[in-house]
């Protein structure tokens, strides 16, 4: 069952969070209601929750990793992980390395300075070290973000290659939608379809996530049609799962198609316990919107509060850098709009190197639209 992080103040008003199984957020969250917990923060929402039960049980996680821990790990650098690493490995030992420093110091004394065994001490004290270091910067999770990064420049011939050096490490539904996507933009479409039809069915993957990976093969061949049907058949079948909200509405108002729907979808999901980040992502999606119906002052707005507060996030993120670099597209987009055009060209030359890395057409003769008026 997916696991949600909920952060939450309990009875006695201390500050806690949890790790709660549910089967989706919404019901995390009235759980946490019903057992008192108030101002309740949802730190992932469902597609990350659904993705990560796809590893299955991890034991390891649980028995050394709190439910703050992994909140406190959501947006740190390699560098900053390292030391997150090195602080809970020193923590762990904070009862041996006491002991072992007494033992040195009569040892010391009873023979006139360290020896071998001093040595070997010495180096236990400094194994987390190369340890922490490793797990930072050249485990599994960061081969993955090499994966997601190739992904998020549309470099696709390497994404295939990642995909395939990560076989049997990952779980296969994710690095199928990855690749699936790779191969549609190579114009191998039917090789795509054939990595995802496994999963058309499965009982492991919820068919809302299935549809919505499913999309992304439709959006790189430039098929909205069919991406704007495929969302719309995850929100009857997920309607109050926010992020199937959310995206649906994206859908259509990056394509500029419905935009009363796109609004009503947004209210929706603004009535839902959002998790901190869709909240953030959910500005972006409403100053598409507020585009959409020329409202640009008001679009503005919310592209720069996105991205003054994505910027930090981002910083190791991939994915969210692409969100940085698109919301910086709409934004020349407005100013253009607005006649601003100085100021538009300079935020669209930043956003340019993803955008024609990506083929955002709908993004780009929107721009060039734009500024011929």
């Amino acid at each position: 069952m997916p696991v949600f992080l909920i952060s939450g103040n309990n009875e006695n008003g201390k500050r806690e969070t949890r790790r709660v199984e549910a089967d989706n957020s919404q019901d995390a969250v009235r759980e946490c209601e019903e057992q008192g917990l108030t101002e309740i923060v949802l730190h992932n929402d469902d597609a990350f929750a659904a993705a990560t039960d796809l590893f299955g049980p991890q034991p390891d996680v649980d028995q050394n990793l709190t439910a703050a821990d992994l909140v406190e790990m959501q947006y740190l650098t390699n560098f900053q992980l390292f030391l997150f690493y090195l602080r809970k490995s020193y923590w762990q030992l904070r009862w041996v390395i006491p002991v072992l420093i007494l033992i040195a110091v009569y040892r010391w004394d009873q023979v006139s300075g360290p020896d071998e065994t001093d040595y070997i001490m010495l180096g236990f004290l400094l194994l987390p070290i190369p340890i922490c270091f490793w797990n930072a910067y050249y485990s599994l999770g960061r081969k993955y973000d090499r994966l997601i990064y190739e992904f998020s420049w549309g470099n696709w011939e390497e994404v295939l290659h990642q995909v395939a050096r990560l076989r049997g490490k990952i779980p296969d539904f994710e690095l199928s939608a990855r690749a699936a996507v790779a191969l549609a933009a190579l114009d191998r479409f039917d090789e795509a379809l054939a990595q995802m039809e496994p999963y058309e069915e499965s009982d492991e993957v919820p068919r809302w996530m299935y549809l919505g990976r499913l999309s992304e093969l439709y959006e790189v061949t430039k098929d909205y049609d069919t991406v704007i049907e495929c969302m719309r058949q995850a929100y009857e079948i997920a309607p109050e799962n926010p992020t199937v909200i959310i995206d649906y509405a994206y859908a259509l108002t990056k394509t500029n198609r419905d935009s009363p729907l796109a609004a009503e979808l947004i209210a929706d999901a603004e009535e839902l316990h959002l998790n901190d980040l869709v909240a953030l992502l959910l500005k972006y999606f409403k100053g598409v919107l507020e585009l959409n119906f020329r409202n640009y002052r008001a679009a503005e707005a919310l592209f720069r509060q996105c991205e003054a507060e994505l910027v930090p996030l981002a910083v190791n993120q991939a994915l969210l850098q692409q969100i940085v670099d698109l919301n910086r597209g709409y934004l020349a987009v407005t100013l253009a709009e607005l006649e601003e055009k100085e100021e538009a060209e300079r935020l669209y030359q930043l956003s340019l190197p993803r955008l024609q890395a990506l083929d955002c057409e709908l993004i780009m003769d929107r721009y060039a639209d734009a500024m011929r008026k």
